[in-house]
């Protein structure tokens, strides 16, 4: 998992569309008002993470960016000066916007702050359309410098099959949801923010609940995600010094996995898609 990077786009909103509030007797209900959650402020991120490596001090939150277009403001304001940078409009994300993030934001940063020996890159991502135009004919193009890039679709209808929507986007979100954000500014400062803040330990403890659920709970469910994830007691394990840096799967599991589905499963059993997941080669490369 070490050559692994994580991809995936969500929105953050400024506000949460409700929100509890605790009063004292005869205090006035504070008062929030919009016509819909649709006028809430909010800014889709493209996000990129990989496995980290504490033992080195790298916590390969490797970077997040937001889908926004900036031009320099013709006049001056209270806020800003006349020629500073201004967002001007949000970004569409179609296939052309996704391919320049990921060709020209993401691999840059890849190559700037990944610790891998091998140079060998995985690009995971889901099967949204705009994802398709990211193929290895395009990372062909930048793996350059010793590096290779290749592209890995995770299988349809598993979020769980990426740390980001275990849980990494959800920590982002209820952090970012306690700073005050009103413009579109507001929330793109705030996120990063939070992004910055959070801890490689965090996000070490979503791979290892990944890593549990895609060893055993999926192939023992013949690839259906009708599954519970694992506790593993990881904040016991941390403190005792006993965490687990790999976790093991039983032998009958992996052969069960390797070997084709047949055709009279029903359709919730192992997909071909999800069957060339699981049983593809992922080397544990030198870093």
């Amino acid at each position: 998992m070490w050559d692994v990077v994580l991809l995936d786009e969500k929105w953050f909103n400024a506000d949460k569309d409700c929100r509890k509030e605790y009063l004292l007797e005869g205090e006035e209900v504070p008062r929030r008002a919009c016509k819909s959650k649709g006028f809430i402020t909010k800014v889709m991120f493209l996000c990129a993470v990989a496995r980290p490596q504490m033992d080195i001090g790298v916590d390969e939150k490797i970077g997040l960016w937001p889908f926004v277009s900036q031009s320099r403001a013709r006049r001056s304001s209270r806020n800003r000066p006349a020629g500073s940078m201004v967002i001007t409009t949000l970004i569409n994300v179609d296939a052309t916007t996704y391919r320049d993030y990921v060709l020209n934001k993401v691999v840059p940063a890849i190559k700037a702050s990944l610790p891998c020996v091998s140079k060998r890159v995985v690009l995971q991502h889901d099967n949204a359309t705009p994802h398709r135009s990211v193929d290895d004919d395009a990372l062909a193009g930048v793996s350059t410098d010793g590096w290779t890039f290749v592209v890995r679709r995770q299988p349809p209808n598993s979020p769980d099959l990426n740390v980001l929507d275990l849980g990494f986007f959800a920590s982002i979100q209820s952090l970012q949801h306690k700073m005050v954000s009103r413009t579109v500014d507001d929330v793109i400062s705030s996120t990063l923010m939070v992004f910055d803040m959070l801890s490689g330990e965090k996000l070490e403890d979503l791979f290892l609940t990944y890593i549990a659920g895609s060893h055993a709970p999926i192939p023992e469910h013949a690839g259906d995600n009708h599954f519970k994830l694992p506790h593993l007691k990881k904040d016991g394990m941390r403190r005792a010094g006993t965490l687990a840096v790999n976790l093991t799967v039983l032998v009958s599991l992996l052969f069960e996995a390797n070997s084709p589905p047949t055709v009279d499963i029903p359709v919730t059993i192992l997909t071909n898609e999800m069957h060339s997941f699981l049983t593809c080669p992922i080397t544990d490369f030198p870093r």
